[in-house]
């Protein structure tokens, strides 16, 4: 754990994921559990004295504080067709560590390479199936393009066909494959929908002990948030039509505009989806590309920015990006939102190790960042390899948020040094806004586009981003919620949840299907959204090729 006595008493012991130590340690001293579960800013690995490592084995992840299941589940269902710890294991990680951190520190890749190779042969030559959740799918992606590059690239060495050679089926559940916008919002503010709408006694507690400077701080030390960050840049993400009005998508409740298209640069009406002003002065309706955050009361050059980290060279580049003309500054496109992040760096600037290590990228000295990227990044070369995307539908998901620029704003206490803050008295049913954030489709977690855009259309109509042709099958669960005295925190057999997902009996019967090959050719597509719709118009509105769409890319 670390050389603080705050700390000694948890040595060997869950400092995340148990009830006992959370509660004694947050309580007591929230100060030494937070910097704790930080991470050095500047160096993206361990903090000074202090060591926390990721569990190991199956209990890493069968349950999450005590009663909460997570794998537990699908673990015992493998189980009764005949898996146990000699033929299936949990490559458990440090979900707070960048990628390549994750390599670097722990040698994390190294070992999931040596494990698979000695699975593959200990079974006779027989290949492996690999099973993620959520960000799981993108260690995976990352996976597959370190162990094909070479090593003196920075890759595990294993070749163009190590992939093909030992992996039988990828079956991805619930993995958010273009990001999450909630991961924009905790970086810029320390908030998501959650934390923005705790009112009262509980919202003042938790502001008390974990406010939003503080969650904010936090989070921006963690590599594994930078990475989540939405991708596919705003020819994916500024389109909109995966937006909800009332209890669709927006592609069936469209407004016809007249804009600039975004990629190619022509003014021509499209179809965009309404966005409708709720006690703001804003004018939405002559924005080009879909807003991802709209902020009230904002100022053009903050005098308020109290960072004692933060250059004045940094701040000039803050100011600049906020001289545009007064639309752009009031509307933060997905790419502007990030290109903040990054500049702003969680009030380090440039010196923050997240936001060097991605502007490394943009200056051409490393790839590495975009490991992960499936918009960038291509599958590897494995034409026999199955790829299963399996996920839920059907639940309000955030998308898009509303902000005010504290400057203007009185009486926010701990949080003055904060520049902007989830503006939560913007509401707006019929257009699916409420406290401050808009909506889509997706499985509470993760937005539709995310879980979906690569499965139906990306992998499937790209053949720069699938050069061997791998079989995709994307099956979609739409949720259907049920109580269950037995397991009253969760949201019963057919629940699509992110998490219950792992417990769904649907998806359950599935994943059973293909680790198993009994009947595997019965689990074919079966989508109950309207991702299909929403792919074949963001392509249309562009009126380019899919693969056009990934050329206009931006690094965040």
């Amino acid at each position: 754990m670390g050389r603080e006595e705050c700390a000694k008493s948890n040595f060997r012991r869950r400092f995340w994921g148990s009830i006992p130590v959370f509660a004694q340690s947050f309580f007591s001293d929230s100060d030494c559990w937070r910097r704790h579960l930080s991470l050095d800013p500047f160096t993206g690995s361990d903090p000074p004295d202090i060591k926390l490592r990721s569990a190991q084995g199956f209990e890493a992840a069968d349950f999450f504080m005590s009663a909460f299941w997570v794998w537990d589940k699908l673990i015992e269902n493998l189980a009764d067709v005949g898996y146990d710890a000699s033929n299936m294991v949990m490559m458990s990680y440090d979900w707070r560590l960048s990628f390549e951190m994750l390599e670097k520190r722990d040698g994390y890749f190294t070992k999931l390479k040596h494990t698979i190779e000695a699975y593959k042969k200990t079974s006779g030559g027989t290949k492996v199936v690999l099973v993620s959740h959520s960000m799981g799918s993108q260690v995976v992606l990352f996976f597959f393009k370190w162990v094909t590059t070479k090593e003196k690239d920075g890759g595990g060495g294993g070749g163009k066909d190590w992939v093909e050679k030992h992996i039988h089926v990828f079956t991805n559940i619930a993995g958010p494959l273009l990001g999450v916008p909630k991961a924009v919002s905790a970086l810029l503010s320390g908030e998501m929908k959650d934390t923005a709408v705790l009112f009262g006694t509980m919202g003042q507690v938790i502001e008390h002990f974990f406010g939003r400077k503080k969650r904010k701080d936090l989070w921006n030390t963690w590599g594994s948030l930078w990475a989540m960050l939405p991708m596919g840049g705003d020819a994916i993400w500024g389109s909109g039509v995966d937006i909800m009005a009332g209890n669709r998508t927006s592609i069936e409740t469209t407004n016809t505009i007249t804009s600039k298209n975004s990629v190619n640069g022509d003014d021509d009406s499209i179809s965009a989806p309404s966005i409708v002003k709720d006690n703001t002065d804003l004018d939405l309706s002559s924005i080009s590309i879909t807003p991802f955050i709209t902020i009230r009361n904002f100022i053009a050059h903050p005098e308020k920015f109290n960072t004692s980290s933060t250059t004045n060279n940094e701040l000039q580049q803050e100011s600049d990006m906020s001289r545009n003309n007064d639309v752009k500054n009031r509307h933060w496109t997905l790419v502007d939102s990030i290109e903040y992040l990054q500049n702003w760096g969680g009030g380090y600037g440039s010196k923050l190790h997240s936001t060097s290590w991605n502007n490394s990228y943009k200056k051409g000295k490393s790839s590495k960042v975009k490991w992960h990227d499936p918009t960038v990044t291509p599958l590897p070369h494995a034409p026999s390899m199955k790829i299963y995307c399996l996920y839920g539908t059907g639940i309000e998901t955030e998308r898009s948020y509303f902000y005010y620029n504290i400057s203007t704003h009185m009486n926010e206490g701990q949080n003055d040094d904060l520049q902007y803050l989830m503006d939560t008295s913007v509401n707006n049913p019929e257009s699916n806004i409420r406290h401050g954030t808009r909506f889509s489709d997706g499985d509470v977690s993760v937005p539709l586009l995310s879980l979906g855009f690569m499965c139906v259309d990306g992998w499937k109509k790209n053949k720069k981003l699938n050069p061997s042709n791998a079989d995709i099958i994307t099956r979609e669960y739409k949720h259907k919620e049920e109580f269950q005295v037995n397991d009253p925190m969760r949201g019963g057999p057919f629940s699509s949840d992110h998490v219950d997902i792992l417990g769904n009996i649907e998806t359950t019967t599935d994943i059973l299907k293909i680790v198993t090959d009994h009947e595997r050719s019965t689990v074919v597509d079966r989508l109950t959204s309207d991702i299909n719709k929403i792919a074949s118009t963001i392509n249309m509105q562009h009126r380019k090729s899919f693969k056009h769409i990934f050329q206009r890319r931006h690094v965040f």
